[in-house]
Parts: structure tokens; C-alpha cells; sequence
């Protein structure tokens, strides 16, 4: 092939993510270089990068975010998510999350002010907790059984 066949770079297809200030990734996918910048766009506040093919998978928003400029794997926050309390008004579930950390519980999403979760119930039954981490971390369920 002649050099003035190949495709410029502007036309390569690239593998990209689409990123929050936070390093959040926002969106994948993959575009001609030409309108990587172009797509950004529609994500006010956001940046675009290229992400090398044996860094790139469907759902790398789920498992990595972004660290200064690197694709880094998300941690995670808690070993053990699942717990049992006495349903007496007095014992509890009590741990630390990262700042940033809301929980979602009952159809309402709290934040967590203190970086501590606790839990105290009269209640009997399972209650179940959706928590919605920083960026760099993954996003985790709880169960308590209350008894």
C-alpha cells in the first residue's frame, strides 16, 4: 500500500472512555479519532481519553475509574456485607464508608455526612441497602437481619 492510501490516524477507530472531573467513566465506546473531541462535547464538564485495546472491556465504568490521567481498578469498601442485629432498638450495625459514600434505602438516596453507617432497628426482617460509592470504589449492597 502507498503512504498516501493509508488512512490518516484522524480516521483510526479508537477505544475511548468519557470521564467526570471525579474519574468517574461516564461513557466507552469506541469512534474515529476525528470525533472523539466532538463526542465529548455532549457531556458538559467532561474529557475524553483514549483507552488502549488490552485496557478496554464493555463495562470498564463498572470496574475501573480514572486516577490522574491512568485507568485504574475500583476497591472495594466492605469484605463483609451481610450482618445481623438484635431487633431491640439497641443493638447495631456500625461501619465506615468512603467521604462521598449515599445510601439508598427504602426509595431514598442519604447521604453520608460522617463517613460512618449505622444501623439501629425495632423492626424484624431483612433491610436491605443499595450504597453508591466514590468513584473509586465499586458500588455495594448490605443485608441486616434483624432477629
Amino acid at each position: 500500500m502507498r503512504h498516501e492510501d493509508r488512512p490518516s490516524d484522524r480516521e483510526e477507530t479508537v477505544r475511548f472512555i468519557i470521564v467526570r472531573p471525579d474519574g468517574r467513566i461516564r461513557q466507552s465506546g469506541a469512534i474515529q479519532r476525528q470525533y472523539l473531541e466532538t463526542f465529548a462535547a455532549v457531556y458538559p464538564g467532561c474529557r475524553a481519553m483514549e483507552v488502549s485495546a488490552d485496557q478496554y472491556r464493555l463495562d470498564i465504568d463498572a470496574h475501573f475509574y480514572v486516577l490522574d490521567g491512568v485507568v485504574t481498578p475500583k476497591g472495594t469498601v466492605l469484605d463483609v456485607t451481610d450482618f445481623t442485629i438484635r431487633a431491640d432498638g439497641v443493638d447495631k450495625v456500625s461501619f465506615a464508608v468512603p467521604a462521598g459514600t449515599s445510601v439508598l434505602h427504602a426509595g431514598e438516596i442519604v447521604a453520608i455526612e460522617d463517613d460512618v453507617f449505622e444501623f439501629i432497628t425495632e423492626v424484624l426482617g431483612d433491610h436491605r441497602f443499595s450504597f453508591q460509592a466514590p468513584a473509586a470504589f465499586h458500588h455495594f449492597e448490605v443485608t441486616i437481619h434483624a432477629v
